[in-house]
């Protein structure tokens, strides 16, 4: 338990962190959001750490930390995190979401139950910069290395910049495939994370194909799929991403939360409700995580 509780020595994720904690709402973060934020962490503070796969554990150490939670308090989770991650880090994504729940924890990623998750994160490179096979995985990684070392590799955003597909990018990183809005809007926080401006053509057409997906419920994943708040809110992670307002998705996601807390998938769908409160927590305080685990 010790060394996964360990600080990243020199890391600057460790920093970012702090930053959250004395400011854990975002300036954009209205106090709807701000309630809406609190409650959503209420209801997942209550999933206990031995009943849920890691990638799940890590996403709710983030969202728990981000409104508030202290570090000791997570101590079980990451123990618990510890414990199943060297099994579940078999991707980029995955261990990129390892990487970002043990920092929520003040734990270090370099040395979680003696893993170095920051070292496999690496490995899975292609020389060329691109991590893993989706856009998830390249995404999450270099959000992931953001948040720990304070910077990504530059080929990462280059090669991602590379594999736009028309306006967006797809889940495959294929440029003739046709672009959905989960990984465009993912591959904008990445790209910022990289420190790719907004007024860049990339980012720029990205955004703007975004605002012409929204639907009067929000945003959907595919066309002909109903919005879901998964959707909607990595759309507010973009926008909050280049300090836009997020306020019409935010709405959304704030009508699809239930009387206990958690979040609907979507208004006729419970779907995963765990997946969706961890997705809306951060943009309802005003986090994006292009910069770490601290608003904006």
């Amino acid at each position: 338990m010790a060394s996964a509780l360990r600080s990243v020595p020199g890391a600057v994720g460790v920093v970012i962190l702090g930053a959250a904690l004395a400011a854990p709402a975002g300036l954009g973060a209205t106090t709807a959001d701000q309630v809406a934020a609190q409650r959503a962490a209420t209801w997942l503070g209550g999933e206990q750490p031995s009943s849920m796969p890691a990638g799940q554990q890590a996403d709710i150490m983030v969202a728990l930390r981000l409104t508030g939670t202290r570090a000791a308090t997570l101590a079980p989770r990451l123990q618990a995190l510890a414990d199943a991650a060297p099994a579940y880090a078999d991707t980029a994504g995955a261990t990129a979401k390892v990487v970002l729940g043990t920092l929520a924890a003040d734990g270090n990623p370099s040395r979680l139950g003696g893993v170095n998750y920051l070292a496999r994160l690496r490995s899975d490179s292609t020389p060329a910069g691109r991590y893993g096979r989706t856009a998830f995985d390249h995404g999450l990684a270099m959000i992931a290395l953001r948040a720990a070392t304070g910077s990504v590799p530059p080929r990462a955003a280059t090669v991602l910049a590379g594999l736009r597909s028309g306006p967006g990018w797809n889940l495959g990183l294929t440029r003739g495939g046709v672009p959905d809005v989960d990984s465009t809007a993912l591959s904008v926080v990445a790209l910022r994370a990289a420190g790719r401006p907004c007024s860049s053509a990339a980012i720029r057409q990205a955004r703007a194909w975004l605002a012409s997906q929204r639907t009067a419920g929000g945003w959907t994943a595919y066309p002909g799929s109903p919005p879901s708040a998964n959707s909607t809110a990595l759309v507010a992670r973009a926008e909050i991403a280049c300090g836009a307002s997020a306020a019409p998705a935010l709405s959304v996601i704030r009508a699809l939360q239930q009387r206990s807390g958690a979040i609907r998938f979507t208004r006729t769908e419970p779907e995963s409700r765990l997946l969706a409160t961890t997705e809306s927590v951060p943009p309802l305080v005003g986090v994006s995580l292009a910069g770490g685990l601290r608003p904006g």
